[in-house]
């Protein structure tokens, strides 16, 4: 989840606090794993049906066919038949698998026209985590830190169900929730891991933590009250040391820009930048030493961006992390820095390298969760 980030932290905490008070129960989740589409393609390896959740009417559909769905106003048309607003497609056999767009999921389909189509993948949770592990992590990594991914993976879903509620389901498939790839993706490794840890879930005190996770680290994680807004941050979100992230590709990077491309985007996320003069780093976290904001210096004055704000503007893929230094040219800057994402939580390369020194999953959450316990609470 290095891609896992919240513009603000706050609001997200006054939803997941009332989830967790709620019992734990390992039933299903609701993915959105298409939005804003005219039409999309559906079919599955044996038969199935489609059902007109408003009239209850339902078409039997053969292996043979693939459909066309497409959104006409906010009805669904599909096979020159017009149905309602919403459908929900299931496949007739335990074992067969629906496809969209030709790849696969578990579970059923449902999709919802408001003169655009939203397709929702509803399963159950573990089997929703075997398409979240290989998009997150390698599946050749070793099993412990398979097994840290399975366990933070599970946590963040559960504390964060409901996120998209106003849109019908609980998380997208991208990488502001975790990313979700359906069946297309899956490994019998990484299914082993999510099966071998199944129902555990990561506690500070009775309350789950909200599992958040990076790429690399770069050799410290970050104080959260540094990357997002919060008025009570979690205790187990702060500052560790890591020495484990050295062998990831993103550990050191740096990248040149054009002062025009910073502009431009800059201006297209709503900040009012004229021509840029020069950048500067305005303040350092007191550990890890991430730059706490971004001063801009243009023709109509100066603005100060928080720093992951700034990173996420410009381009995450291309400031990799805040842990940077920049030298400001004529024309462009240059960026130099080390590790990958935010720096909150778990840091997955860094939970590799404590795999392959021998440390257990359990041992390696506590390390990057400070304070916290690995517990078995979730119901079949």
């Amino acid at each position: 989840m290095q891609k896992r980030m919240f513009k603000k932290f706050y609001p997200v905490l006054i939803i997941i606090i009332f989830l967790a008070a709620a019992p734990l129960t390992a039933n299903t989740i609701r993915i959105g794993i298409i939005e804003n589409a005219d039409s999309v393609n559906v079919s599955c390896e044996g038969e199935f049906s489609v059902v007109d959740t408003g009239s209850g009417r339902e078409m039997k559909l053969n292996s043979r066919n693939v459909y066309l769905v497409s959104a006409r106003g906010r009805n669904i048309k599909i096979r020159e038949k017009t149905l309602g607003s919403k459908i929900k497609i299931k496949p007739a056999g335990a074992k067969d698998r629906l496809r969209v767009n030709g790849k696969r999921y578990r579970g059923v389909i449902t999709i919802v026209s408001s003169g655009k189509l939203r397709v929702i993948n509803t399963l159950g949770l573990e089997e929703y985590l075997y398409g979240v592990l290989p998009r997150e992590i390698s599946p050749e990594w070793p099993v412990e830190a398979m097994k840290t991914q399975a366990v933070v993976s599970r946590t963040f879903a559960v504390r964060n169900k409901g996120k998209h509620g106003s849109k019908g389901y609980d998380l997208s498939a991208t990488v502001f929730c975790q990313v979700y790839g359906g069946m297309e993706c899956e490994d019998k490794r990484s299914n082993a891991a999510v099966d071998s840890t199944k129902g555990e879930v990561i506690k500070c005190g009775d309350e789950l933590v909200q599992a958040v996770s990076h790429s690399t680290c770069g050799g410290f994680t970050e104080e959260v009250s540094n990357v997002w807004k919060n008025d009570d941050p979690p205790k187990y979100l702060k500052c560790v040391r890591c020495q484990y992230c050295r062998k990831s590709p993103r550990y050191s990077w740096e990248k040149t820009i054009k002062k025009e491309v910073i502009r431009t985007r800059l201006n297209n996320k709503g900040y009012k930048v004229g021509q840029i003069k020069q950048l500067k780093v305005a303040g350092r976290a007191p550990f890890s030493k991430r730059a706490m904001y971004i001063n801009v210096y243009h023709s109509g004055g100066k603005l100060a961006i928080q720093s992951n704000r700034f990173r996420l503007a410009v381009g995450a893929d291309v400031i990799k992390s805040a842990l940077l230094r920049l030298k400001n040219y004529r024309d462009e800057v240059k960026f130099v820095g080390r590790g990958w994402g935010h720096g909150v939580g778990l840091c997955q390369w860094g939970a590799k390298g404590c795999a392959e020194r021998g440390h257990g999953y359990r041992k390696i959450i506590r390390k990057y969760y400070p304070g916290t316990k690995v517990v078995k609470a979730l119901n079949d």
